[in-house]
C-alpha cells in the first residue's frame, strides 16, 4: 500500500506569494537610492566624513567611513578634495526574491509543524513525540527553509538529511523507523519522495506491528528562483515587416523586461531562415525556445536538435494541430479554424452571396490554410476560393480577381493585406471586404462601413504568453513535454463589427471632449484625421 499526503499548499500559496514578491520588488525598483553624508569636526580641528544608506525599512544604516576621510585644518581654502570610495552592497532583484521566498518557506514550515501536531497527534503523546524527518535534495537546498519552520513549531523538533545518495537515505529511513525515531517524514523532491515511500512500505511489510508513519511531500514543480540574467530565451517567428509582427516583436521585448529575462525576438519571412535561427539559439546556449510552426515539416529537424540538446521548446501562433507531432511542450495561439468558422457565420448573417476569396499572404502557413478551411465549413451561400497572390502586389492581384465578376466578398487574413486592398480603392471602395487584425484605421473603417467586419488576431497576447510559456517550461522541475502532454491553449476569436468598433472609438475620446463637442444640437460623430492618411499610418506601420 502506497500512501502519502501531497502538500498542495505549496503550489497554491507559493504561486500567489511569489507573484506578489515579484510585483512588490518590481515596483520598488523605480524608487531612488537614498544616501546622506555625515560630517564631524574633531578636537584637532580636522573634519571627518562618512556615508549612510537608508534601508528598505526606512532606517538609516551603519555609517561607512572611507579610508581617506579627513579634511585637515591646514587644507587650502577653495581646493576640491576627494575621499576614497565607499562600497554599499545592494540587493539585486534575484537576491530579493530568493530572500523573500525563503522567508515565506519558513513561515509555511511553521504552519506545517502546527498542522502535524493537530492532525496526527493527541495532547497525551506530545511529550514522547519523535522528531519530523525532513529529507532535502541538495539541488533544491532552498526548500530546507521549510524544515527550519517546522522545527520552530513541532514540539519534538526536526532532523534534516540533505542528500541525493538515495540508497543511503533509504538506509537511514529504515533504521529510524525501526528505532521509533520518526513521527512524520517530509520530502522535498520526487526522487526523495519515492525513496521514502518505498523504504517506509518495506519496513511495514516486514514489521506489521509497527505504527504507521505518514510521508508528506512539498509539491513545487516550478523553480521559484529567477533565471540568471544572461540566460538566453529565444522567441522566433515567421512573417515579414508588417503591423502584426511589429506588434508581436514589441510584445516579446516588453514581456522579457517585465519578467526580468534576456529575450532574443526574431522574425523571418523564409522558413529556412527561421530554422537556422533555432539552430543558432541552440549554438548560443539558449535555455528555452518559443517558435511559431508556420511550416511544421521544415521546422521539425531544428526543433528536434534543440530538444536533443536539452533545450525545452514551446510553440505559439500558427501550427496548433502540428505541435504534438513536432514535439513542442505546449502551444499557445489563436484558434485559426474557429476564426474561419466565425467569419463564415458572419458573412451568412450579412447576406453575402457568391464566392468568397480567402487571401493567403504566406503560401506555406498552415494556420492561414486552417482559417480558409473554417470559412469554407460554415459559409452557406457559395464557394470559398483559397487564393495566394505570391510574388505580386496584393491589392492589384485582389482587384483583378474581383473584376472577373464572381466574387461576393474578400477575406483578408492580415491587416496589411486588408489595408492595401482598401487603400487601392480609396475613397469609395466597391469590394466587400473583411479582414483579420486590428488598428485604429480598421476601427474607423468598420464603423463607417468601408470594411464589413474584422477579427481580432491578438498579436500582443499571443507573443506575451509565448514569452511567459518559454520561461515556464525552462523553470519546470518536471519534464514539460511529459507533463503538458501536447496541451494547447487557444484564444477564442472575436468578431468586431460596426457597433463594436464604435464603442472602441468612443472609448478613446476623453470624457470632457465628449461633453464639449458631442452633446446637444451641435453633436457630430467624430471622424478623426484625414481618412487616407489615417489608413496609411495605421495599416502598414513598421511599429
Amino acid at each position: 500500500m502506497r500512501t502519502l499526503i501531497v502538500l498542495l499548499l505549496g503550489t497554491l500559496i507559493g504561486a500567489a506569494a511569489l507573484g506578489g514578491v515579484w510585483a512588490t520588488h518590481q515596483n520598488g525598483e523605480d524608487e531612488q537610492l537614498e544616501v546622506r553624508v555625515s560630517v564631524e569636526r574633531l578636537q584637532d580641528g580636522s573634519v571627518e566624513i562618512g556615508l549612510q544608506q537608508r534601508g528598505d525599512d526606512g532606517e538609516w544604516g551603519e555609517t561607512k567611513k572611507p579610508e581617506r576621510r579627513f579634511l585637515l585644518p591646514e587644507t587650502e581654502v577653495g581646493k576640491l578634495k576627494y575621499s576614497s570610495p565607499v562600497v554599499f552592497d545592494l540587493v539585486t532583484r534575484a537576491e530579493f526574491i530568493a530572500t523573500e521566498y525563503q522567508n515565506y518557506l519558513v513561515e509555511v514550515g511553521r504552519l506545517y509543524g502546527q498542522y502535524f501536531v493537530g492532525r496526527f497527534h493527541s495532547d497525551d503523546d506530545l511529550e514522547s513525540l519523535a522528531p519530523v524527518l525532513c529529507l532535502v535534495n541538495p539541488s533544491e537546498a532552498t526548500l530546507g527553509a521549510l524544515c527550519d519552520g517546522i522545527g520552530e513549531t513541532f514540539p519534538a523538533g526536526v532532523d534534516v538529511i540533505e542528500s541525493d545518495d538515495y540508497n543511503a537515505v533509504a538506509d537511514e529511513v529504515e533504521r529510524r523507523l525501526l528505532a521509533g525515531e520518526i513521527s512524520q517524514i517530509l520530502a522535498t523532491s520526487n526522487h526523495i519522495l519515492e525513496t521514502a515511500v518505498f523504504a517506509r512500505d518495506h519496513v511495514l511489510r516486514n514489521n506489521p506491528d509497527l505504527g504507521w508513519t505518514w510521508v508528506h511531500y512539498w509539491f513545487e514543480p516550478i523553480d521559484p528562483q529567477l533565471p540568471a540574467g544572461d540566460d538566453l530565451f529565444c522567441v522566433i517567428s515567421h512573417g515579414g515587416q508588417d503591423f502584426f509582427w511589429g506588434q508581436a516583436s514589441d510584445s516579446a521585448i516588453i514581456a522579457g523586461a517585465a519578467l526580468g529575462i534576456n529575450v532574443r525576438a526574431q522574425s523571418f519571412s523564409q522558413v529556412s531562415d527561421q530554422a537556422d535561427a533555432i539552430r543558432q539559439c541552440v549554438e548560443d546556449g539558449a535555455v528555452s525556445i518559443a517558435t511559431t510552426l508556420v511550416s511544421p515539416e521544415d521546422l521539425a529537424p531544428a526543433i528536434a536538435e534543440a530538444k536533443a540538446a536539452g533545450i525545452p521548446v514551446m510553440s505559439f501562433n500558427s501550427g496548433v494541430h502540428a505541435a504534438a507531432d513536432v514535439g513542442t511542450s505546449f502551444h499557445i495561439g489563436l484558434d485559426d479554424r474557429r476564426a474561419g468558422e466565425i467569419a463564415g457565420q458572419q458573412f451568412n448573417r450579412e447576406g453575402t452571396e457568391g464566392t468568397i476569396l480567402c487571401v493567403i499572404h504566406e503560401a506555406n502557413n498552415i494556420g492561414l490554410q486552417e482559417r480558409c478551411d473554417g470559412l469554407a465549413a460554415t459559409y452557406a451561400n457559395g464557394e470559398v476560393e483559397t487564393w495566394s497572390y505570391e510574388g505580386r502586389d496584393a491589392a492589384e492581384a485582389v482587384l483583378e480577381r474581383y473584376a472577373q465578376g464572381d466574387i461576393g466578398a474578400v477575406m483578408a487574413l492580415s491587416d496589411s493585406v486588408g489595408s492595401a486592398v482598401l487603400r487601392a480603392q480609396w475613397p469609395d471602395p466597391e469590394v466587400p471586404l473583411a479582414t483579420f487584425g486590428f488598428n485604429l484605421g480598421f476601427a474607423k473603417w468598420v464603423e463607417e462601413g468601408k470594411i464589413m467586419f474584422a477579427i481580432y488576431d491578438h498579436p500582443l497576447v499571443q507573443t506575451y504568453l509565448g514569452v511567459m510559456g518559454a520561461l515556464l517550461i525552462e523553470r519546470m522541475r518536471l519534464d514539460p513535454v511529459t507533463l503538458f502532454n501536447g496541451m494547447a491553449m487557444l484564444i477564442e476569436p472575436q468578431i468586431a463589427d460596426a457597433e463594436q468598433m464604435h464603442r472602441v472609438l468612443s472609448g478613446l475620446i476623453p470624457p470632457e471632449i465628449k461633453e464639449r463637442y458631442l452633446t446637444g444640437s451641435d453633436s457630430v460623430e467624430p471622424d478623426g484625421s484625414d481618412s487616407g492618411d489615417s489608413g496609411d499610418d495605421a495599416g502598414d506601420g513598421d511599429n
